[in-house]
């Protein structure tokens, strides 16, 4: 009698384990596995070390240094477009909006890493954000202030 009131509870316990693990699962936003976009962009190769050309904004990541909690926001699917010129003109073309630079000119400058420093610059108007740049993709960072970190693909 005691061997089945203990295979009962064990089974009931079982059940009950998989019951809120469905749930969790069922509650977790559908995404995308790392690195992967929602839309195809096909990207260029250009020169690791120059920002001019077209590029297309494609995710923003958002760390919370408080919580540890990421967000990640796909923009793969619009049309958010930074077009940096070789006289240091940045034309942005955004259908999107709200989410940083608005659609317009600004001026830009790299700079280069200070002294103390491990990584170049790109002015934005009055903001320097860290930056990275591969022959095909580009990331302004600036999560060392809590803020996002933009992930461009080169598309010209």
């Amino acid at each position: 009698m005691k061997n089945k009131k203990i295979q009962s509870v064990r089974a009931w316990g079982v059940g009950l384990l998989f019951l809120v693990l469905m749930m969790i699962a069922s509650c977790q936003e559908d995404g995308l596995p790392e690195g992967e976009l929602k839309c195809p962009v096909e990207a260029v190769e250009g020169q690791e070390d120059d920002v001019v050309g077209k590029w297309k904004l494609v995710e923003r990541r958002t760390i919370s240094l408080f919580s540890g909690e990421i967000e990640v926001k796909d923009y793969s699917c619009d049309n958010v477009l930074y077009c940096f010129k070789p006289d240091g003109v940045l034309q942005i073309n955004d259908n999107v909006g709200g989410w940083g630079y608005e659609t317009g000119v600004n001026n830009y400058e790299l700079i280069p890493p200070a002294e103390n420093e491990d990584h170049i610059k790109l002015r934005i108007g009055d903001l320097k954000w860290p930056f990275k740049i591969g022959e095909s993709e580009m990331t302004l960072n600036m999560a060392h202030v809590d803020g996002p970190i933009f992930r461009f693909l080169r598309i010209e």
